[in-house]
């Protein structure tokens, strides 16, 4: 152990000794070195490997779980990325408005139509509306994109049995809310359809009668030909004359009118339709308000003119049926002694019959006539012998009395 003592110089000064007397507590003795076996080292070699693939393992689920959470990240944005592209594709749109072409819906198309077919005045709204249903009723329906079809700019075009019919475009939706990843929303933007007027009509009538297409009534501005005379005028002159026909076309027509034809009294007259030629027909009328009193004035002229020819009348008893100075007259006066019959008895006249009646006018009338004379001959047993007459008679109106104009033979 250490003892400290001072000392003091004969100069004043105090010296420390130190001594240095040997420790009671006995020494340690020297460590026992440990001596590492061959086996104990390969124990500790493999505990630091487990470490090593411990670290290694969490290492590597730490990785994976990181990539994994990275890559379901990436799925779910690429997943949400395509559910709004796929979303916002118009073809959606316009699956949903061909649906409309498909069920026939004129209401829907005629709504969102750029525009509206003008009509005529012979055409209304509803007949463009038949006419739009008409193209697409019964067809086998189909769309494509059209030959401008854009990204920026879709349209498609509606096709009815391969026939184009309507083009369908499509509008960005500026005020639909903004998608995800910046994507359009579409709208519909308008309906193009393609409406032509292709039809006509041409009609003859009368020119004293009155025409109507779809209940208007034509003026002259329709009348697209001049007057036809008929052919057998010269039977009524010079005491009257015949009213001719003419045609009227109409053209720009959605649909095949109505066609009513009405004559001089008001009555509708028959209409015919030529489909060689294209063209609506009408007659003559045969209405008269006068029409029983001419046909027994025909019946009772041509008894009269039968018996004349058989020599069983007086041919001056036809001469107050026909008009002043008649030629025809003349003439049956001139050629009645060429008929010759054999003696006969009585005769009757019987099976009268009004074959045609035509009113040109309110003054010109044409009738034909079958009677039949029963004559009992002179020889032969008791039937009698069957002479028939037929009368083809224009009369005319002078001064308020019918009178024969002429007669065709």
């Amino acid at each position: 152990m250490k003892k400290h003592t001072d000392n003091i110089t004969p100069s004043g000064n105090q010296i420390r000794s130190i001594q240095i007397t040997p420790s009671r507590t006995p020494a340690k003795a020297p460590a026992k070195q440990t001596v590492k076996t061959p086996a104990k080292k390969k124990r500790k070699k493999k505990k630091q490997l487990h470490v090593y693939v411990a670290i290694l393992m969490d290492w590597l689920i730490a990785v994976t779980g990181g990539i994994m959470y990275i890559y379901k990240k990436f799925n779910d944005y690429l997943v949400s990325y395509e559910a709004s592209y796929q979303a916002s594709r118009p073809s959606h749109v316009i699956d949903e408005i061909f649906t409309h072409f498909e069920n026939y819906d004129i209401d829907y198309i005629w709504e969102h139509m750029d525009s509206h077919p003008a009509t005529s005045q012979f055409e209304s709204e509803e007949t463009v509306r038949n006419y739009i249903l008409e193209m697409i009723n019964g067809k086998a329906m189909t769309y494509k994109p059209s030959n401008t079809y854009t990204e920026e700019s879709p349209s498609y075009v509606i096709e009815a049995d391969g026939l184009i019919v309507a083009e369908v475009k499509l509008a960005k939706d500026l005020m639909a809310p903004q998608r995800d990843y910046g994507f359009p929303t579409w709208t519909l933007a308008s309906i193009s359809y393609y409406t032509e007027p292709f039809e006509s009509v041409m009609i003859t009538a009368a020119e004293n009668s009155t025409v109507y297409v779809n209940g208007i009534l034509l003026d002259d501005f329709y009348v697209a030909s001049d007057i036809t005379y008929p052919s057998d005028i010269s039977y009524v002159e010079p005491y009257n004359t015949m009213p001719g026909t003419h045609t009227y076309y109409i053209a720009d027509l959605y649909a095949e009118p109505e066609v009513v034809v009405r004559d001089l009294f008001g009555n509708e007259i028959p209409v015919t339709y030529d489909s060689a030629r294209d063209i609506y027909e009408s007659t003559y009328t045969s209405e008269n308000p006068e029409r029983a009193e001419l046909e027994e004035l025909a019946i009772e002229f041509t008894s009269l003119f039968a018996n004349v020819i058989s020599k069983d009348a007086n041919i001056e008893d036809l001469r107050p049926y026909f008009a002043p100075n008649s030629v025809t007259f003349d003439a049956v006066s001139r050629n009645t002694a060429l008929q010759f019959f054999t003696t006969h008895g009585a005769v009757t006249i019987n099976n009268q019959e009004i074959l045609e009646f035509i009113t040109y006018s309110e003054d010109v009338v044409y009738i034909e006539c079958y009677i039949e004379q029963w004559m009992q001959m002179g020889w032969g047993g008791a039937e009698p012998e069957v002479v028939p007459t037929n009368a083809r008679i224009y009369f005319v109106r002078i001064d308020g009395v019918w009178k024969v104009a002429s007669m065709r033979f």
